[in-house]
């Protein structure tokens, strides 16, 4: 028994005598331009459309910082003590569980204003686990029983 062999190549002689013709050729060469225009403008909207995506989680994310209040006195503390008491909190709250007397320690003594310098040292940070928050947010996410949430309250010249 002979095996037929398959034939590869066009099938259809109509097919390869219009391929071959030079209107063949044109479509041919039409259909890969196409293609290539096609596929330039799908990588250009895909840069762009991640560009654009990118810079709105960064404008998203970013860190706003509070305007001092010319209404209330000036600062009590300098922005040195400021950065050295956001380290002193971040070390408190940072990790499993959070040491309420070094942070009482770290806010005691602050006006309106210190409060604020505070809060821009600090900046945002990341937790453990999860998203940047600021200094405020560490302190509502950290201290959740109203006894701990009273006592700083209570030596906070700013509300919760």
């Amino acid at each position: 028994m002979a095996v037929k062999q398959k034939n590869k190549g066009l099938g259809n002689p109509a097919v390869l005598a219009l391929a071959s013709s030079p209107a063949g050729q044109k479509a041919v060469s039409g259909a890969i331009d196409t293609t290539l225009k096609v596929a330039k403008i799908t990588a250009i909207v895909a840069v762009v459309g991640i560009g654009v995506y990118v810079g709105y989680r960064l404008y998203k994310n970013r860190f706003v910082t509070m305007a001092t209040n010319s209404k209330y006195p000036k600062s009590n503390i300098t922005i040195d003590e400021a950065k050295s008491r956001a380290e002193a909190l971040y070390g408190a709250m940072y990790g499993a569980g959070a040491d309420l007397d070094i942070v009482l320690n770290a806010l005691n003594g602050l006006n309106y204003n210190g409060y604020v310098e505070v809060f821009n040292a600090f900046g945002k940070r990341s937790p453990l686990l999860g998203s940047e928050m600021t200094l405020t947010q560490w302190l509502n996410d950290q201290f959740t029983s109203p006894s701990d949430r009273a006592k700083i309250q209570f030596i906070l010249p700013v509300a919760l």
